[in-house]
């Protein structure tokens, strides 16, 4: 990159974009401590709600196959926005669905708007940094990104000793609706200058 990072931006830095690349984990595993109860709610199988994981996974898998060629082609800022932005309005329809099959649907587009933070948390780390700067800020990235899969159904489940499942997808819709907002904020001002 063209000007040095002050240690402060890049821990907050790599914070964020441990959220952004988190989306996967977030998506999939927060909700499984509130299976049982939405099993009740939708009247459904476990083997038919536990496609609503599939299908998440399917989508975070093909989606990634998307964005990064977008990405490339116009900048991390308009993917990272859009993709976010679509993650949120999903988590907020999954709060007030109430067919089993149409959460499954849904679950499907969240996990490609997801994707967008699986490529571009790399991807914006490549544009800023190179050599052992990138190195160093992959193993910090990864440590951040490693904790999420453990303390998501934490998180969770400690949801669901206040509010019912609907309120995980509550907190999925401020995580995107935050990393949005920090995306059009932050990547503005240093990506997109660095990429040209």
């Amino acid at each position: 990159m063209n000007e040095k990072i002050s240690t402060v931006r890049k821990w907050w830095l790599v914070f964020f974009m441990g959220v952004v690349s988190a989306t996967g984990p977030l998506s999939m595993d927060m909700y499984l401590p509130g299976l049982p109860e939405m099993q009740r709610a939708f009247h459904s199988s476990a083997s038919t709600l536990q496609l609503s994981i599939t299908f998440c996974l399917i989508g975070l898998a093909v989606g990634q196959l998307i964005v990064g060629p977008i990405s490339d082609r116009i900048g991390r800022r308009v993917p990272l926005v859009v993709g976010f932005g679509l993650y949120a309005v999903t988590s907020l329809m999954l709060i007030f669905t109430t067919n089993i099959y149409l959460f499954i649907g849904i679950r499907l587009i969240q996990g490609l708007a997801g994707s967008t933070g699986q490529v571009l948390s790399r991807a914006v780390a490549r544009d800023l940094f190179n050599g052992h700067e990138l190195t160093k800020f992959y193993a910090m990235l990864m440590a951040v990104n490693g904790a999420f899969p453990i303390i998501a159904p934490i998180i969770g489940g400690a949801l669901l000793s206040i509010v019912q499942w609907q309120g995980i997808f509550v907190l999925l819709f401020v995580i995107g609706i935050l990393v949005m907002v920090g995306g059009i904020m932050y990547l503005t001002r240093n990506v997109e200058g660095n990429q040209q």
